[in-house]
């Protein structure tokens, strides 16, 4: 049983890295957000059983990240303003993340194997950065 809840949260990483790949921003996005609805449950039963204040904020954290990650059908138009507003979502999950680094390292209960897929993540958004910043991401036209 504990090897299957170490192997689920790699599913939400698979979809990310796959987006990544192949280039789709819904399927990147879509990633975090599955992964924020397996943290954040998680999290407040500890909360719920401990009455730690920590994992509440570890909670209302990765909530924010479900927010901020939600995916939605806008198409990247290659203007100044979609890549600004790109680079900040990726560097809010790039924070989010970090934090749940060292939240894994520092809470025993929780598996070392999370801190590997938050760091993960932390890559590909860092590969994802830098595809928006060198124009790897394709380019559509309005019209399309």
């Amino acid at each position: 049983m504990d090897a299957l809840l170490q192997i689920i949260p790699a599913l939400p990483l698979l979809v990310t890295i796959y987006g990544v790949i192949v280039r789709k921003r819904f399927f990147f996005l879509l990633g975090f957000t599955i992964y924020g609805f397996i943290v954040v449950p998680a999290e407040l039963n500890s909360f719920f059983s401990s009455g730690e204040l920590s994992h509440l904020i570890v909670a209302a954290l990765f909530g924010a990240q479900i927010i901020i990650a939600f995916p939605n059908k806008l198409t990247y138009d290659g203007s100044k303003a979609y890549k600004f507003f790109a680079i900040k979502t990726i560097l809010a999950l790039i924070v989010i993340n970090v934090i749940g680094v060292f939240v894994v390292k520092n809470d025993p209960n929780i598996p070392d194997v999370c801190m590997y897929y938050h760091s993960l993540f932390v890559i590909f958004c860092c590969i994802a950065t830098f595809k928006i910043l060198t124009y790897r991401i394709p380019i559509q036209s309005e019209n399309s």
